[in-house]
C-alpha cells in the first residue's frame, strides 16, 4: 500500500479514471491522493489558476473519505509536462504515479508523443499507466458514449 500518490488530471473523464486505480493502491489508514493539474506558463496565469484549483477541489472532495487525505496543486510548466509531473511526485514525496494515457497509436503518437510514457522513463518514482483498455478506463468510456446518445 502506498502512502501518497500523485494523480494528474486535464479536466477529462478519462484522466479522473486512475483515480478509482489509485485509491485502490492507497494505504486505508492516512493514505493521501495528491491532484495536480499542470498549466501552461503562457496562459492568463490568475485566471487558468483559479479555474483550474476550483476543478480540482471539485474532485478533491468527491475522493476524501475518512482516512484518506487528498490535496490538490496547479502546477506551471516552462518544460515539458512530463517533467513537471515526475518533479511534482519527487516534492511531494509521493510513493507513485497513476495516470491514464489516451492510447495514440501510428503517427498521431509519433507527432504528439506519449506524456504517460515519459513520465514512466524520467520518474524516480513508481508510475502506473492505465491504457485505453483497462476496466476503469473502459467504463468511464462506456458511460460518456451512453450520455452522447441523449
Amino acid at each position: 500500500m502506498c502512502q501518497r500518490i500523485l494523480v494528474p488530471l486535464d479536466g477529462s473523464p478519462v484522466a479522473e479514471a486512475a483515480l478509482e486505480a489509485a485509491s485502490r493502491l492507497l494505504s486505508p489508514e492516512g493514505g493521501e491522493l495528491v491532484l495536480v493539474r499542470m498549466q501552461d506558463s503562457s496562459q492568463a496565469h490568475d485566471l487558468d489558476t483559479n479555474r483550474y484549483g476550483d476543478y480540482l477541489g471539485l474532485v478533491a472532495e468527491r475522493w476524501r473519505r475518512p482516512g484518506r487525505r487528498v490535496s490538490q496543486q496547479v502546477l506551471d510548466h516552462e518544460l515539458r509536462m512530463a517533467q513537471g509531473l515526475a518533479r511534482a511526485a519527487e516534492s511531494n514525496a509521493c510513493d507513485m504515479v497513476v495516470l491514464t494515457s489516451r492510447g495514440r497509436s501510428g503517427l498521431e503518437r509519433v507527432l504528439a508523443g506519449s506524456v504517460a510514457e515519459e513520465v514512466a522513463r524520467i520518474s524516480t518514482r513508481p508510475v502506473l499507466i492505465l491504457g485505453p483498455h483497462t476496466p476503469e478506463v473502459r467504463r468511464i468510456k462506456n458511460e460518456l458514449q451512453l450520455m452522447s446518445k441523449f
